[in-house]
C-alpha cells in the first residue's frame, strides 16, 4: 500500500481507516483478564468480576462485539470501494486485542502514515469520544518510541499494558478521528426500520400497536460525565488528557435532570431540551488558539448539546416517524438506561430499563406519575450501534426475563448493525472528515436540528466530569467509564 493516496480517492489525504472500538474477550480464558483490564483502577473485586464473567461464559466466553465489528468493517470496506476508495480498514480496541497500538502498527507496516479513526460510539461523551482520542494519542506515542510491542510476559501482561504483537521500529503517524454521528440519516432510518419490525413481532402475538409502549434504551453514564459532555458557557471542569489544550476552558454544559424517563409522542414530543441559552456568545476557540478557524470546527458551539440531549433530539424525530410508519397518531415512548457499572452511591443516569418495565407493569412511571399499563413493550437499543454484550445480556436476557416475570409481551428491536443506510452514513462521515483534512469548508448536516455541527472535535468537548482519568497506557486503568461498550454490570 503506498504511503500517499491519489487525490481521486474520496478519503484523501488519509491512507487507511481504523475502526475504533471497546474490545472484548475471544475465548473463555480471556474473560477474567479482560474484565480486570476493563475495570482497572475502579476497585472492582475479583469476586464481582467472576460473577459478571458468567455473562460472557454463557456465550462461549466470547463477546459478540468482535463478530459485529468484523461485519461492520467488511460492510464499510465494500461500500467505500463502491464509492471509489481503496483504503484498508482494520479494527483496533481500547481494552482487548487487537489493541489500538497493534492495529496502528499493522497499518504502519503496510505503509500508512495518515490514518482516519471511526469509533463505534455514535453519541458524544467522554467515554464515547474524548477517551478514544486519548487512546489514539497514547498509541501514537508508543509507536513513535517503538514501544508498542509485546511486554515479554505473556498475553495478559500485554493486555494490561495495552500492547502486543511484534511491535517495530519508531514510526511517526498522524491519526484523526471522526465526529459523533447520532444525527445522521442512516442511523435514524436503521432504527425506525428495526422498531417497526419489532412492532410487527408483537402484532403476531395479537398485541395492537396502539397499545404498545416504546422503550428507547441507551448506556447510562455518571451525571458528572453527562454535565461535561458538550462545550458551552459555565464549565467548571477543564479538559484533560494528552490532547487537552493548555488554554482556559471556555466551554461547558448544563445537564438535563435525571431520574425520570423522557416522554415522546408523534406531533407533540414533550421533550425537555438540554440545549443551552448562552449567557454570552460562545468563543471561536480555534481562532482564539491559532488565529484562524480550522475547517470542520464549528465557529459557534452554542448549538452543541449534551449526551442526554443528543438522545432526546434523536428520539424527537424518531418517534413521530415510527408513528407515521405504523399509521398511528401517537406513540408513547420513554428514554431509559442500561449497563450502569458504578458503586451504589454514585449518581448515574436513570431510570434503569428493568425498573422502568416494573413501573410500567404497575401502571406508573418510575417517578410515580400514573400511566396505562401497556399491552406490550418494544425495547429499542437506539443508543448502541451493534448487538454486543450489553444488548444480548442486558436486554435479550435480563430485561426480557423481567418482562416475562411481569407478564408483559416483549420485543427487542435490532441495532443499526450493517443496515445499508447506516453504513452509507458512516461512509459519509468518513468522507466529510477527509474533506476537512483537505482544508475544504465543511457544513455537517443533522437529522435532529441540533449539533454536533462540527467535523473536527472542539478541544473542550466531551470532558470526563468530576474525575480526571490518568494515562491508562501507563497505569493499566481504563478510566471512569467505558460508555460505548463495557462489561455488562448493570445489576450489582
Amino acid at each position: 500500500m503506498p504511503a500517499s493516496i491519489p487525490a481521486a480517492d474520496p478519503l484523501a489525504p488519509y491512507d487507511a481507516v481504523l475502526l475504533l472500538s471497546y474490545g472484548g474477550p475471544r475465548r473463555p480464558e480471556d474473560v477474567l483478564p479482560f474484565m480486570r483490564n476493563a475495570t482497572a483502577g475502579r476497585g472492582v473485586p475479583d469476586s464481582r468480576l467472576l460473577e459478571v464473567s458468567g455473562h460472557y461464559q454463557g456465550f462461549g466466553g466470547a463477546s459478540p462485539i468482535n463478530a459485529r465489528n468484523a461485519e461492520l468493517r467488511d460492510a464499510l470496506q465494500a461500500r467505500l470501494a463502491e464509492r471509489g476508495s481503496r483504503l484498508p480498514i482494520v479494527v483496533g480496541n481500547r481494552n482487548w486485542h487487537p489493541f489500538v497500538s497493534e492495529a496502528l502498527r499493522e497499518l504502519a507496516d503496510a505503509g500508512a502514515r495518515h490514518i482516519l479513526a471511526l469509533p463505534t460510539a455514535a453519541f458524544g461523551s467522554y467515554s464515547g469520544c474524548r477517551q478514544y482520542r486519548e487512546d489514539l494519542a497514547g498509541a501514537v506515542a508508543l509507536l513513535a518510541a517503538g514501544a508498542d510491542g509485546s511486554t515479554g510476559d505473556g498475553f495478559e501482561a500485554d493486555a494490561v499494558a495495552r500492547v502486543g504483537g511484534d511491535g517495530g521500529g519508531p514510526v511517526d503517524l498522524t491519526v484523526d478521528k471522526t465526529r459523533p454521528y447520532y444525527n445522521t440519516p442512516g442511523l435514524l432510518e436503521a432504527n425506525v426500520d428495526a422498531i417497526v419490525r419489532a412492532y410487527g413481532e408483537l402484532a403476531e402475538q395479537d398485541v395492537a400497536a396502539a397499545d404498545v409502549r416504546l422503550v428507547l434504551v441507551t448506556h447510562s453514564i455518571p451525571l458528572g460525565m453527562e454535565a461535561g459532555s458538550a462545550p458551552g458557557p459555565g464549565s467548571d471542569d477543564a479538559p484533560s488528557g494528552p490532547d487537552a489544550p493548555s488554554v482556559p476552558d471556555i466551554g461547558g454544559s448544563s445537564a438535563s435532570d435525571a431520574g425520570a424517563p423522557r416522554g415522546y409522542s408523534a406531533g407533540h414530543p414533550g421533550r425537555r431540551s438540554a440545549a443551552r441559552s448562552p449567557a454570552q456568545p460562545t468563543s471561536r476557540l480555534a481562532e482564539h488558539l491559532t488565529g484562524r478557524r480550522e475547517p470542520g470546527v464549528a465557529a459557534d458551539l452554542s448549538t452543541e448539546v449534551s449526551y442526554v440531549a443528543q438522545h432526546e433530539a434523536l428520539a424527537a424525530v424518531l418517534v413521530p416517524e415510527v408513528a407515521r410508519r405504523l399509521g398511528l397518531e401517537r406513540v408513547e415512548a420513554d428514554l431509559v438506561y442500561c449497563s450502569r457499572s458504578g458503586p451504589p452511591q454514585a449518581r448515574w443516569l436513570e431510570p434503569d430499563v428493568n425498573d422502568h418495565l416494573e413501573a410500567l407493569a404497575a401502571g406508573r412511571l418510575t417517578d410515580g406519575r400514573p400511566t396505562a399499563r401497556p399491552a406490550g413493550v418494544v425495547v429499542a437499543p437506539f443508543g448502541f450501534i451493534s448487538d454486543h454484550m450489553e444488548v444480548v445480556f442486558d436486554l435479550d436476557t435480563e430485561a426480557a426475563q423481567t418482562a416475562r416475570d411481569l407478564g408483559v409481551p416483549y420485543a427487542r428491536a435490532a441495532t443499526a448493525g450493517t443496515h445499508p443506510a447506516f453504513v452509507d452514513s458512516l461512509v459519509d462521515i468518513l468522507i466529510e472528515r477527509a474533506a476537512a483534512a483537505r482544508g475544504e469548508d465543511v457544513h455537517p448536516g443533522s437529522t435532529t436540528g441540533v449539533g454536533p455541527f462540527h467535523t473536527v472535535c472542539p478541544p473542550t468537548c466531551c470532558r470526563p466530569g468530576n474525575r480526571h482519568p490518568g494515562h491508562h497506557l501507563a497505569h493499566g486503568a481504563d478510566g471512569e467509564h467505558a460508555g460505548g461498550h463495557q462489561p455488562a454490570m448493570s445489576r450489582p
